[in-house]
């Protein structure tokens, strides 16, 4: 009997360790390459993930997040575009949010590609991308959508 239950345990730990998910902090690595005021703007973005793809995809969405809600010093988006009490406004929009990060938020780079080639070290891949997002066509969107308000109302 106990060696039923001995088993029994050792397999299910086994089985859990196998399925652990990939941890990927959370970062805000980017610095600005260029930007035209109010138009675009080219940063280079730290991404992590369980496989490349997934790497890159992280690289691209931390973009947008940090433009969102924290902003980035010294560009027309200094501010964060939408505010910075990300669990508030996130719930406030939340069919917003999840549509556009499930693929929408890729109609908003004019380029991107990878910068340094991205390496796999403890389980994790880890790169550097080029991100050039269109600012002027985001705002509109976000005013669309009645994320943020039109300038002057």
């Amino acid at each position: 009997m106990y060696k039923k239950l001995i088993i029994l345990s050792i397999t299910m730990l086994f089985v859990a360790s196998c399925g652990q998910k990939v941890y990927t902090p959370l970062t805000a690595e980017l610095s600005v390459l260029t930007e035209q005021k109010h138009k675009t703007i080219e940063v280079r973005s730290l991404g992590y993930g369980s496989t490349e793809g997934e790497a890159i995809g992280d690289s691209e969405r931390k973009v947008f997040e940090i433009i969102f809600f924290r902003g980035i010093p010294n560009t027309s988006v200094e501010k964060p575009l939408i505010g910075s009490n990300e669990a508030s406004i996130t719930s406030q929009h939340k069919a917003y949010f999840t549509n556009f990060f499930k693929e929408r938020y890729r109609s908003f780079i004019t380029s991107s590609y990878v910068s340094s080639a991205y390496n796999k070290r403890d389980k994790v891949f880890t790169g550097t991308n080029d991100v050039k997002i269109n600012l002027l066509s985001l705002k509109k969107d976000l005013e669309e959508y009645k994320v943020i308000r039109k300038f002057g109302l």
